[in-house]
């Protein structure tokens, strides 16, 4: 049935295209609450949206529609202008739809039409959430291919016009693992292509983008990534605006306060972007250990093998690792102190992270070693640790940054800084990384850049009464209350004592 109305903008926000009817609607407001969508259709054009029904005064007449700011927009019709209204009809992908919630399998061309229609917001989140755990709980190797493939085919895709692109990738998770940062400018000294665009922190104290944004500007076009990668040969961005996914978006909304989480929809959402970012070779950094995402390294090692049986089917060439994730990666935890120590490795510094230069050594030479003129893993780790150790590594460093835009001072830890100490002598045992992240995200990392912590221990560690554990860095005086009073409850750090019980809170805060 269509009815008819008149046009009107209205403000408040809404996640998706929504549009408002008074209760005294000519149409009926009641009748159109529920989960199905209504399309509005006017002057050749027409959205889909949410119905809302709207308190009496907010100024809609019985025989107007409000849209939301969005919708308003991608409708493109001035205010008044007549339009019709009326149910959005079944989606036909709704065959599809139940049969992945009945666990069958489901062809590329089912999940062309279904993710398209969930973009499109005409599903309800009921429905969205009830495919995602569908999915979770049964994906062949072949849905995932099929998943890539369609997810690649709503981005357009960059074509660099070069035999070897190269890419990498980290599961996450692990503090302090800014191998990113020295990987890159190691491989483009080289002369490898390598257009790195990376992700913000969700629930870390620093995400790839945070840190990288310490020292230059990551929020860069399409056209300047293009000129940055022509002029250095690679680049540290942000991909918020670069491969932005708009189904990512609707996903996490849904599976994010349900918990839901797949490993093989990951691998579908990560190669789909890897495809669209113009990559031939992606190399995977896959950490496993008791608070990694990836548990164990059975585990790890089954998501390597799949990962790179998907590579293939899609065209890349993929080389997944399973290393250790046990424990942080560095000192420094929180984007500017881990930028901190990014710089002391590219400096060849002696008292740089070890960890760390051997992590990003490694995967770099992995890298390297897909160029053909270098002929074996040990010449392309040779080549790796010449570049480190001669300063070109560091020189590409400061090309890219200049390239993608200097910051000028850069961003310096937090000023205002509280320090945890031993009570007493003990050894170091087990280190709770999530607990001291939590304390860096406390002090106000990633948001504030100078904020996080900086770890002056090792599990093992001998220490004696009033050494520091690790530095709470701050900019603001109640964020770094915060973090002090979480690191007062539990500091993190289990001290193994000679004659008594062991404590992860057996140590105390110091300014």
């Amino acid at each position: 049935m269509r009815w008819p109305a008149a046009l009107c903008a209205w403000s408040p926000p809404c996640r998706l295209p929504a549009a408002y009817l008074p209760p005294n609607s000519l149409v009926g407001a009641a009748g159109y609450l529920g989960p199905e969508r209504i399309d509005i259709v006017g002057g050749g054009r027409s959205i889909r949206a949410n119905v809302h029904v709207v308190g009496a005064g907010q100024g809609l007449a019985a025989d107007e529609v409000g849209l939301s700011r969005q919708a308003f927009e991608d409708l493109a019709l001035p205010a008044g202008a007549a339009v019709a209204i009326h149910r959005s009809p079944a989606p036909e992908s709704r065959a599809a739809l139940r049969a992945k919630i009945r666990g069958e399998e489901l062809r590329e061309d089912q999940y062309a039409e279904l993710l398209r229609d969930i973009m499109q917001g005409r599903y309800p989140d009921s429905e969205v959430g009830a495919f995602l755990v569908a999915a979770t709980r049964s994906l062949s190797d072949a849905e995932v291919v099929s998943l890539a493939r369609v997810r690649a085919s709503f981005t357009p895709s960059m074509d660099w016009n070069e035999p070897i692109v190269v890419d990498k990738h980290s599961m996450g998770g692990i503090p302090g693992s800014r191998i990113t940062l020295i990987v890159i400018p190691i491989v483009a000294a080289h002369g490898l292509a390598i257009p790195k665009t990376s992700s913000r922190a969700i629930t870390s104290a620093a995400g790839t983008a945070d840190a990288m944004d310490v020292v230059a500007r990551v929020d860069l076009s399409a056209p300047q990534l293009l000129d940055t990668v022509r002029r250095t040969r690679g680049c540290i961005a942000w991909n918020g605006r670069l491969n932005h996914s708009v189904l990512d978006d609707v996903m996490n909304s849904i599976t994010r306060p349900l918990g839901v989480e797949s490993n093989r929809w990951s691998v579908a959402s990560i190669l789909s972007k890897k495809l669209t970012a113009g990559s031939s070779h992606v190399i995977v950094d896959l950490p496993f250990g008791p608070q990694a995402k990836l548990k164990t390294r059975q585990e790890a090692v089954e998501l390597a093998r799949l990962f790179e049986r998907v590579g293939r089917a899609l065209g890349l060439t993929v080389e997944a690792h399973a290393t250790d994730g046990s424990g942080p990666i560095g000192r420094g935890i929180g984007p500017a102190l881990e930028v901190r120590d990014v710089l002391q490795v590219l400096d060849n510094a002696a008292g740089a992270p070890g960890d760390l230069r051997e992590k990003a050594l490694f995967f770099a030479s992995r890298i390297l070693a897909w160029d053909p003129g270098l002929g074996s893993p040990a010449q392309a780790r040779a080549r790796a640790e010449h570049l480190l150790a001669t300063g070109q590594a560091r020189a590409k460093f400061d090309a890219i940054v200049d390239a993608q835009g200097r910051r000028s001072p850069p961003i310096a830890p937090g000023l205002l800084t509280h320090v945890v100490r031993a009570r007493g002598d003990a050894r170091v045992g087990a280190v709770d990384f999530a607990q001291i992240t939590e304390v860096a995200r406390r002090a106000g990392a990633p948001q504030d850049r100078g904020a996080g912590v900086d770890l002056l221990c090792r599990q093992a560690d001998a220490v004696k009464a009033g050494d520091a554990l690790y530095v709470i860095h701050s900019s603001a005086a109640a964020d770094l209350e915060s973090a002090v009073a979480a690191a007062s409850s539990d500091c993190g750090i289990a001290l193994q004592y000679a004659h008594s019980h062991s404590s992860a809170a057996d140590a105390v805060a110091h300014s």
